[in-house]
């Protein structure tokens, strides 16, 4: 069959005010993990974080979309932000019992407001029968098993989604993962598309091996062609906007010394390899210094990594306890010989100085896991 990829995002509705966000304002963060969703056909949180940024990936929440807008005033910035976390950490396999009907795009109360049953949120244009490559953003790589539905021929849009929508028509286990995708590293393969005919909803879940956790997601699509499927041209792509200078920096504090770490362990979290806690603890103007407190699961940790994504620009400027690098705005820190092995509920910590030129510093929501 022929292979198309028609990366069309439809937004309707009008711009209305900005979210004000003041250089003071810090988002308090939540207990999270992050690891990804489709990029391709864009799941509706990412949909929606691209509709409210621009497609700048920073700055304030803007959403032009009347679907996103209203899923922002309902829900808040949280996934957004987090449009990479719409998770259940326990559900190990027992989709349907954690995940109730109606509740299929947001099954926990921080995305519940993407559950939402209308016909206007972003989507992407696909191609009926076809064979297309579906791309998912991988924040933290892991293990498992991807199990991709489409919407039964005849379902409406209007009304809440449920199990008995759904027909499954790709498993993937263990797919390809590159580096370079859009929003970072990615897992991609091939998915043959069935017949079907306008507005639709892929939806994926994401069933890691290593964990009882899973991922689930909601992309909206349009299919056009059903029943004759013909070979078309992908749209050319937007040129990006042109980078801005970034202010003169300005020396910072010196950063105080990072606490030593809990020499008795506190009881560790369950179901996790480890997490990770991030502050703030002292800010001036372009600049902060910050901690990570990091916690073992269980089964205690052998090596550990730390990883979140700046949403305004931010940049590391030193840190300690730890090595870091950085793939644009998504940092990973690695644990140093000494601090890489640790108890069940033991904890270390890293600190580290960064500038935030954007004059805003919105609190990142880190992901631990081990060093692989």
């Amino acid at each position: 069959m022929e292979r198309t990829r028609i990366r069309n995002l439809l937004t309707a509705g009008v711009a209305l005010g900005a979210l004000a966000v003041g250089y003071s304002v810090v988002v308090a963060p939540e207990p999270a993990q992050a690891h990804g969703a489709f990029t391709y056909p864009a799941s509706r949180t990412y949909a929606c974080f691209q509709d409210a940024t621009g497609g700048s990936s920073g700055g304030a929440l803007d959403p032009t979309n009347p679907a996103c807008e209203d899923a922002l005033a309902e829900g808040g910035d949280y996934p957004f932000w987090n449009w990479f976390g719409n998770l259940i950490s326990n559900s190990d396999g027992r989709h349907r019992e954690f995940v109730a009907d109606g509740e299929l795009c947001g099954p926990t109360p921080q995305f519940s407001a993407f559950n939402a049953a209308r016909d206007d949120w972003p989507a992407t244009q696909l191609q009926a029968n076809t064979t297309v490559e579906f791309l998912h953003n991988a924040w933290a790589p892991h293990p498992g098993t991807f199990f991709t539905y489409v919407t039964k021929a005849g379902w409406d849009p209007n009304q809440p989604l449920t199990w008995d929508d759904l027909e499954l028509i790709d498993t993937a286990v263990n797919p390809p993962l590159r580096s370079g995708g859009e929003a970072g590293a990615e897992y991609y393969w091939d998915v043959d598309l069935p017949d079907r005919s306008g507005r639709h909803v892929v939806y994926s879940v994401w069933e890691r091996s290593d964990s009882p956790e899973a991922f689930y997601n909601c992309s909206d699509v349009v299919f056009s062609g059903g029943g004759d499927p013909g070979p078309t041209d992908p749209p050319d792509p937007t040129d990006p906007p042109e980078p801005t200078d970034p202010p003169e920096p300005t020396d910072p504090p010196e950063p105080t010394d990072p606490p030593e770490p809990t020499p008795e362990p506190t009881d560790p979290p369950e179901g996790e390899y480890c997490t990770a806690e991030y502050r703030i603890l002292n800010e001036w103007s372009g600049g902060f210094q910050a901690e990570v407190e990091l916690t073992a699961g269980e089964e205690g940790v052998d090596g550990w990594m730390v990883d979140w994504v700046f949403a305004n620009g931010q940049t590391v400027s030193s840190l300690w306890n730890g090595t870091v690098v950085n793939h644009g705005s998504h940092h990973e820190v690695r644990n140093l010989p000494h601090n890489s092995l640790l108890e069940p509920g033991e904890s270390t910590t890293f600190g580290f100085t960064a500038n935030h030129p954007g004059g805003v510093n919105i609190v990142p929501l880190p992901d631990c896991g081990p060093d692989s």
